[in-house]
């Protein structure tokens, strides 16, 4: 057995927050060249080469959504046509919802412990499988823009971040689209854009949100993504053209998986999507804010296998 390959976000809350963390995480698994933490892309992409000629078998991300985004899509650039090792998730970021749809709780200490000895003893892994989508030259679980890029600036706003504060954030913008008020219009500021799914037209000229997801969670127990509910092969296209007031009937709908049956709101389980936006527009994948571009083109990404 090559062993296993840890990458570590040190500025993912847990780390950031706690910097002893990262010897101690170094100290549990016992060798610090297999205990990694990456300060930039370039550093990431260097770690990702130096786990490629050792052969890993397992690869632990610790960190959380963006960090698992930003390394998934850096790891299958580097090894090519060569399969990825097994994947594990240690959460620890300020987001972990891929690892919580996974089933995968507790704290990254617990997890590494756990791993280690089933890996060093033999044990048997439980093993789930994850779909990823392509989305331009990068690979990721969750990408939107408008409403929700916009919800994810306003949560990160707050000092501390954490499931509480998601909440808070969300109840917040809840509320300010029933009196209308100027948070609700800030994140549904509306946007012209051409979408095609699977090749076909979407009917709406301009949208509030269009996004994507490959498991079936947005956060906060919200399995937005209804076609995920039943299958894996294709990833789940969304997009809403619904003011807050439109859409607060349909909220719970949403929430639960099921059709909204709002005129204003259109989902698809897709091969392909392509959106063309009239001006360039931030947007986020897997909690990772990134800069504004005109042009998405996103289909189905690898299967991984991941280790719970």
């Amino acid at each position: 057995m090559s062993g296993i390959g840890v990458i570590l976000n040190p500025f993912s809350k847990k780390y950031k927050n706690n910097p002893d963390k990262l010897d101690h995480m170094s100290f549990i698994i016992g060798d610090k060249a297999s205990c990694r933490p990456t300060e930039d892309m370039d550093d990431l992409h260097r770690v990702a080469e130096s786990f490629k000629s050792r052969d890993i078998d397992v690869l632990a991300i610790s960190g959380g959504d963006g960090t698992i985004h930003c390394t998934i899509s850096t790891f299958l650039k580097v090894y090519g046509e060569k399969p990825l090792p097994k994947i594990t998730f240690l959460r620890g970021g300020t987001l972990n919802t891929i690892a919580a749809t996974l089933g995968i709780v507790g704290n990254t200490e617990k997890l590494m412990s756990d791993l280690l000895i089933k890996y060093h003893e033999d044990k048997k892994f439980e093993k789930k499988k994850l779909r990823l989508t392509k989305i331009n030259d990068s690979y990721g679980c969750i990408f939107g823009m408008g409403v929700i890029y916009n919800f994810m600036e306003e949560y990160y706003k707050n000092p501390t971040l954490n499931s509480f504060i998601a909440g808070k954030t969300l109840i917040t913008s809840i509320f300010s689209s029933i009196v209308q008020g100027p948070v609700a219009q800030r994140m549904f500021k509306r946007f012209d854009a051409d979408v095609f799914v699977n090749g076909e037209k979407w009917p709406f000229a301009n949208y509030t949100a269009v996004f994507s997801g490959s498991i079936r969670q947005l956060g906060l127990e919200f399995n937005v993504f209804r076609h995920m509910l039943e299958q894996n092969e294709k990833f789940c296209a969304m997009g809403i053209s619904a003011s807050p007031h439109e859409l607060l009937p349909h909220v719970k709908a949403l929430h639960d998986g099921k059709e909204s049956k709002s005129p204003s709101i259109v989902d698809a389980a897709a091969d392909t999507m392509e959106i063309y936006l009239k001006e360039p527009l931030p947007y986020t994948i897997d909690g990772d804010m990134l800069p504004a571009t005109d042009t998405f083109k996103l289909s189905v990404g690898p299967e991984l296998t991941i280790l719970v």
